[in-house]
């Protein structure tokens, strides 16, 4: 296959799973979505026939114009999105045969309105069309999301910032211009939604100016480079004077020269010839071709800042220019200026590295955080580690046990506290639901409102986004499948209005999610006779409450009679499920006809600890999340018996519980074969229990996951590793993958 299919075929499938969980009211998420569209033009564009180009920029005017706000019907826009994925990996197959999808592209782009779109800057109407017909912005009213834009924004123009520095080095490439443009247009996108009509008609014209030069009808060169970092400069400026309204409560419009500077940048833009940085001399020096050797010959910084530079940068590794800038001696427009002279004189590699801005809180890179998070990991093994190899002498030297003891609780207080640097309030995504169940509410002309409780309950920043997402789903799925009709509710005597809530806590070291309303429940003979007609399970099945409730996170099931824009097509329970998997954790369901339903979802408190059994099977030892044991016990030998069709099966009060013997699965010896012998552990995977055979219990305890690998990730089983107390490495269980794996096992007689 050609390497723009498996690019562009990787493109789609993200996009695909991002239209199943997309809510099109949250413009943050299309502004997401629309720079996987923006990625798909790029790898598409001048590697494909001239159809599927088309193709990709009519979907990505659609993409824009939803998020920038200006699609009438959202719901419809997204419907649109799916509908042409779908038909562009069908096309992408065929991608040879002009002739058998040309036709249908064409159609679908008239049925869409977007016929004759063949460039991204001829696809949108300039967003000053029509600006006017929106209400003034209420600093007040928006300040929780105006306060957001101001700090998003700023960090994306910081990479913008070093982004161009790189384009200065190479100006050819396509990559660095998309990782420009991208930015831009988010940016662009949230502000139309806050209507901060400047901000955007100045980043609508700059990602104008980029999508020529990707096109190449305008040439990139310093002209351009320079004519970004003003625009850079210029918005900064512009998000500024906003985040001083904000914490002033008062907004007035500020002159920023905006005119001239559009007027400018569409002359560049046309072609005509100008000096963008008249202000800074960029004559280069014969007597210098560093960087900072040119800098100083300009007369922008010293030599002692050269200096202290060049010692940071010996310690670091970091360019010269990444480190003057951070520090505050110079600005990225200077050092693109000397990275252009240097060039010019003898050429040099691009400048790739980030910087950090200075604010009111400090800011921390969150791989330094996180890398901060796995060595303090590391000092609590180790330390484990020392204690128990001299624990002889410390209980006969009384100095030495209590060194020791110290040592225990100070690397315990310095793990807890790296660990809560990476913890945040769920209030903020708690607070993204509120205008969903408005929004949702007025769409399917039900009456619901939302109530929070433990809004300030702390998750791991990195669960955050990966929470999102699944919860969008659930709260979308109560208010369409879960709270009855205004009529529906006055018959069954209930108030007419709806309640949902979302409740978060901690509980037995994980947090749990709750998400109820007060609905019709879930009809579980319903749920059983589609089960029934999909061939999941048989008509003579006696299936618990939570067996039946856990079908609907089987692929494609839905009960509902019939498909509305928010649900109804079966897609999405199932994602549900693999995201909180993902996390390590689990979704339960619990109903009452006629009562209403609550999910559960229980995630870990943080992704780099888990609190587990440590087993010792044969010579190696495990660990089993502590969430998933139920008991453990050393079962009578009568206990033990063998089922048809079901395997090897152990008997605990009455409950025949199938037998998983780990030493089958991972091919190790073990101490005991016969279970009356050895030890069982009950563990428990969506509302399934069964028995995994070890030899000893070793004891509780929290251990720092560690990857397995590239090669080790997706092995059923297995979840990760973990450095134990004694130096020994042990397996982290995956128990859902477990049962899986044991499904398959030898009936023994």
């Amino acid at each position: 296959m050609e390497e723009y299919k498996k690019k562009v075929e990787e493109i789609l499938d993200k996009l695909a799973i991002d239209l199943v969980m997309l809510d099109p009211q949250a413009t943050e998420k299309l502004a997401a979505v629309q720079g996987f569209f923006d990625e798909l033009v790029g790898a598409i564009e001048g590697a494909a026939p001239k159809p599927l180009c088309d193709f990709a920029h009519g979907l990505h005017a659609l993409a824009e114009r939803m998020a920038s706000g200006e699609y009438p019907d959202p719901d419809q826009g997204c419907k649109q999105l799916a509908d042409g994925i779908s038909l562009f990996q069908e096309c992408l197959r065929d991608a040879d045969d002009v002739d058998a999808y040309a036709d249908r592209i064409s159609d679908f782009l008239e049925r869409c309105g977007l016929c004759g779109k063949t460039s991204v800057t001829q696809e949108i109407e300039s967003p000053e069309d029509d600006r006017e017909d929106k209400p003034a912005m209420d600093i007040l009213q928006d300040k929780e999301l105006v306060e957001s834009f101001v700090t998003e924004s700023l960090e994306h123009l910081e990479t913008i910032e070093v982004n161009v520095l790189s384009l200065e080095q190479d100006p050819q490439n396509i990559e660095v211009m998309n990782a420009i443009f991208r930015p831009f247009h988010t940016i662009k996108g949230v502000a139309g939604f806050l209507n901060l009509a400047d901000i955007n008609r100045l980043a609508h014209e700059v990602e104008t100016l980029l999508d020529d030069a990707r096109s190449e009808k305008v040439i990139v060169d310093e002209t351009v480079t320079d004519l970004i970092l003003d625009a850079v400069d210029l918005m900064k400026s512009m998000i500024n004077h906003l985040r001083q309204a904000v914490e002033s409560g008062m907004y007035e419009e500020g002159d920023f020269g905006l005119e001239a500077f559009l007027d400018r940048l569409r002359r560049v833009q046309a072609g005509e010839s100008e000096s963008a940085c008249q202000e800074i001399d960029h004559t280069p020096r014969a007597d210098g071709a560093d960087v900072g050797d040119i800098l100083i010959n300009k007369g922008v910084v010293s030599e002692e800042d050269v200096a202290q530079a060049l010692e940071k940068q010996s310690n670091t590794g970091q360019k010269l220019g990444e480190i003057l800038i951070e520090e505050k001696k110079t600005t990225a427009r200077d050092v693109a200026g000397a990275l252009r002279d240097q060039r010019k004189l003898r050429g040099d590699a691009p400048v790739t590295q980030k910087k950090q801005e200075l604010a009111a809180v400090v800011k921390v890179d969150t791989k330094k955080l996180d890398n901060m998070v796995d060595m303090v990991g590391e000092l609590v093994i180790t330390q484990a580690m020392l204690s128990q190899d001299i624990s002889m002498l410390a209980a006969q030297d009384k100095r030495l046990y209590s060194n020791l003891s110290q040592l225990g609780r100070i690397t315990s207080e310095i793990q807890r506290i790296s660990m809560s640097l990476r913890m945040v309030p769920i209030k903020q995504t708690f607070h993204k639901m509120i205008r969903l169940v408005r929004d949702l509410s007025k769409k399917s002309g039900k009456l619901a409102v939302l109530e929070m409780v433990g809004e300030d309950t702390e998750i791991d920043r990195n669960m955050v986004d990966e929470i999102y997402d699944p919860l969008v789903h659930m709260v979308r799925n109560s208010v369409d499948h879960g709270i009855e009709a205004p009529e529906d509710r006055r018959a069954a005597g209930k108030p007419e209005t709806g309640t949902l809530t979302l409740k978060a806590y901690h509980k037995g070291g994980n947090i749990v999610i709750e998400i109820s309303e007060d609905g019709k429940g879930l009809d579980r003979d319903r749920i059983i006779q589609r089960a029934i007609e999909r061939d999941l399970i048989s008509s003579g099945q006696d299936l618990s409450d939570q067996d039946v409730y856990n079908l609907i996170f089987q692929p494609g099931f839905s009960t509902a009679e019939k498909v509305t824009d928010v649900s109804g097509r079966g897609v999405g329970m199932d994602v549900v499920k693999r995201a909180v998997e993902k996390m390590r954790g689990k979704i339960e369901i619990q109903s009452e006809k006629g009562e209403g339903t609550t999910v559960l979802m229980k995630l870990p408190l943080t992704m780099a600890i888990i609190d587990g059994m440590t087993v010792r099977a044969g010579d190696r030892d495990f660990i089993i999340p502590t969430m998933s044991v139920v008991e453990s016990v050393r079962p009578e030998r009568s206990a033990y018996t063998s089922v048809a069709n079901q395997g090897e099966m152990i008997r605990i009060r009455d409950n025949l519980y199938p037998l998983i013997r780990l030493h089958e699965i991972f091919d190790f010896e073990p101490r005991h074969k016969a279970p009356w012998e050895a030890i069982v552990v009950v563990a428990e995977s969506d509302g399934r229990r069964k028995c995994l055979l070890v030899d000893d219990l070793v004891g509780k305890q929290e251990v720092v996951i560690k990857s397995l690998g590239e090669h080790l990730k997706n092995v059923k089983g297995m979840a990760g590793g973990a450095i134990l107390a004694d130096g020994r490495v042990g397996l982290i269980l995956d128990v859902a993958g477990l049962f899986e794996m044991g499904e398959g096992s030898v009936v023994r007689g």
